[in-house]
């Protein structure tokens, strides 16, 4: 006879964050500031939030009390696809929790379906203010904001197979967006499974959940044509359809979310069926539309220090196991794990308490200091909590179980773009707007770092304007959520780091769709405001050439000197020097004015023996940023020469005379700051 588990004295708070999300946490007896604090994100809900959210399997939910953990878990302040809150719901409610019960030391991310998604969200977020130690993802669509190209092509073959059928059409939303339902029509979702006018109409065009004799030789040859077209599983083609009409209803439809913008592309997929392929409608995404949907949440694979285990089952229809190889060649071997159960009938998320234990016992070991778990020692340590209490029931993680490619159960888009490569880093300009423009270093790791040299708001008294930032690079994305600048610095040797003042301007994002060109887009608050513009690319670094640029004869030694430099007993200001292998270099210098606003210098050099010397330095003035911006007012003021030696691997001397007063005449002895692909030294 089995003993009752203990129970654990502990201490709850319930709450409501600033975002409107509800929240509960538990903290044993014990807990103190320092401790693990575990977030436990629950799946995707189509109803508004719920003012008593969930903590989880009761299993999990002991075992991490038991272990001295406290718990906390979100409502989330959206309903659905919430991955545009999340992450703003979970600052919140670690705060509150702080205030509560002290500053935990570390967090382990924890999450099923959708909260496993969450769950790497976590893992990647790096403004918790507490590190994220470990992330157990259970059945996580790891392929992120894919799921929704699956859904679209689900709606939209649908379309096309039930056009005709008397009933079966589903219901169309506005012009711009007919295949997506209208908001008025998105509450009634409680159809598709209660045998409502939806799940009807479903059964008039395929049979779907009809008796057999009912089911017309039409209508099997409709579903089977929606079968081979889309790949759906039939065995969860009615929770399919629900994503495919409720779910991108409220996805497309929400303000908050997309906000009726098209941002799923399927005009270059190619679909199995013949009359599909050919009848489809095919819609050509919002390229910014559809970055918000991949920064909303696409994993990529920047966690910090977090291990990762992620588990999946054989035969889930809704969260395929091909989602369990999404994070390849994202997150590095060594800081993930992943195991598959093997089923003998199909569920989603069809764990037994048994495998959930095993799994989560396993990371716990790992954040520990234990050896890497796999999936053979996931499943001895499934067996052991099996051993302990068969009722927990059964073990069934195979390691030799590996699924394919989640290409082959999401169609590929196909869709035009340029990778953020080498070939990303450079000077970049609109066209329109010559004068001011970008210099964009492709540091390698999914890491980009971006710097606009532009010019002040109207009515500041600054004549110039810089800001900087480091971004990551989703798919052929480069998104920078902190545009920042600042101001109280000096030129000279009076210059004070801990004086300058942070200007926030705001998120900066591209998207290349091409090698050399793309669209940059800004999103700031007033007076800086939104905007898109073209992007194109004025210089390379190295031989990141462009298909047509020439290929040198003897290509620069220079080059190894592209990067951005600083001196590093003060901060905060330096220079970018980007070197092509034609031997054309390229200087933007950084700093400030004396009176504490922001200042840059930019001219093109050449190589005198074995210095860069860059005889027409320059300092752009005269217009004002945003709308304000008039390329005719731009004055190219002399500014004088900069002459660049040393050994530039690690450091380079900066030796320069200014005609311009303030500035005079000196040295600055700088220390590499960045290295962009193709640079440095072996």
């Amino acid at each position: 006879m089995l003993a009752a588990a203990p129970v654990l004295a502990l201490s709850e708070q319930r709450g409501q964050t600033a975002s409107g999300a509800y929240f509960i946490a538990q903290a044993p007896d014990g807990w103190h500031a320092g401790g693990t604090l575990v977030l436990v994100n629950h799946g995707y809900h189509i109803d508004p939030p719920d003012n008593d959210p969930s903590l989880g399997p009761s299993v999990l939910r002991q075992r991490m009390l038991a272990k001295g953990y406290a718990i906390a878990a979100s409502s989330y302040s959206q309903r659905g696809w919430a991955l545009f809150g999340t992450e703003r719901d979970q600052r919140e409610m670690i705060a509150a929790f702080a205030a509560r019960f002290g500053q935990p030391g570390a967090i382990i991310a924890s999450g099923g379906s959708l909260g496993g998604l969450v769950t790497m969200q976590q893992a990647e977020q790096a403004d918790l203010g507490v590190p994220v130690v470990g992330a157990y993802a259970i059945c996580a669509p790891l392929a992120g904001a894919r799921v929704w190209e699956q859904a679209l092509d689900l709606r939209l073959a649908y379309d096309r197979v039930c056009q005709n059928v008397a009933g079966g059409e589903l219901p169309r939303g506005d012009d711009a967006l007919p295949y997506i339902l209208d908001a008025d029509d998105i509450d009634d979702y409680a159809e598709v499974d209660g045998g409502g006018e939806l799940a009807l109409r479903i059964a008039k065009c395929t049979g779907y959940g009809l008796p057999g004799f009912l089911v017309t030789d039409g209508m099997e040859d409709r579903y089977a044509q929606l079968k081979l077209a889309t790949g759906v599983d039939p065995n969860f083609f009615l929770e399919n359809m629900f994503y495919a009409t409720y779910g991108l209803g409220d996805l497309y439809r929400d303000p908050a979310k997309i906000n009726n913008r098209p941002a799923i592309s399927n005009a270059h997929v190619v679909y199995p069926d013949t009359v599909v392929q050919r009848d489809i409608r095919r819609v050509q995404a919002d390229v910014f539309a559809n970055l918000d949907l991949k920064r909303h949440f696409t994993p990529t694979g920047l966690v910090a220090n977090a291990k990762v285990l992620t588990t999946h089952t054989s035969r889930d229809g809704l969260v395929v196991p091909e989602h369990g190889r999404a994070l390849e060649g994202k997150v590095p071997a060594n800081q993930w794990s992943r195991a598959f159960v093997v089923e003998s009938s199909p569920s989603h998320c069809g764990f037994s308490d048994a495998e959930l234990l095993g799994g989560f016992e396993a990371l716990n070991d790992w954040i520990g200091g234990a050896a890497q778990p796999t999936a053979a020692s996931i499943q001895s340590a499934c067996q052991r909590e099996r051993t302990a209490n068969p009722s927990l029931g059964a073990c069934r993680y195979d390691p030799s179980f590996l699924p394919g490619d989640i290409n082959a159960k999401i169609k590929p888009r196909n869709d035009v773009g340029w990778p953020v490569d080498a070939t990303a880093s450079g000077l970049w300009f609109d066209p329109a707007r010559p004068g001011e423009g970008f210099v964009v270093e492709s540091i390698g790791g999914s890491t980009v770092a971006v710097t606009w040299f532009t010019y002040p708001t109207v009515g500041s008294s600054a004549d110039q304007a810089w800001y900087t930032g480091i971004g990551k690079v989703i798919d052929n994305n480069i998104v920078v959520n902190h545009l920042q600048g600042r101001r109280g610095g000096r030129f000279d040797a009076d210059f004070n780091p801990a004086a300058l003042t942070s200007v926030e301007l705001g998120r900066f994002d591209v998207v290349l769709t091409g090698c050399g060109n793309g669209e940059q887009r800004v999103q700031a608050p007033a007076p800086f405001g939104d905007s898109r513009r073209p992007f194109r690319r004025l210089s390379r670094v190295g031989s990141a050439r462009c298909p047509g640029d020439t290929v040198p004869t003897t290509p620069s030694a220079f080059v190894r000197w592209s990067g951005a430099w600083y001196d590093a007993s003060k901060p905060g200001r330096g220079v970018f020097l980007q070197v092509q292998d034609d031997g054309r270099a390229f200087l933007v210098w950084f700093t400030y004015r004396a009176d504490g606003e922001p200042a840059w210098m930019v001219g093109e050099g050449a190589a005198q023996g074995g210095d860069l010397v860059f005889n027409a330095m320059t300092r752009p003035v005269g217009t004002r940023f945003g709308s304000a911006f008039d390329a005719a007012a731009v004055r190219q003021e002399a500014w004088g020469t900069v002459r660049l030696s040393g050994n530039g691997c690690g450091n380079l001397v900066l030796d320069y005379s200014s005609t311009q007063p303030g500035y005079g005449a000196g040295r600055f002895n700088f220390t590499r700051l960045t290295t962009p692909i193709g640079a440095g030294c072996p």
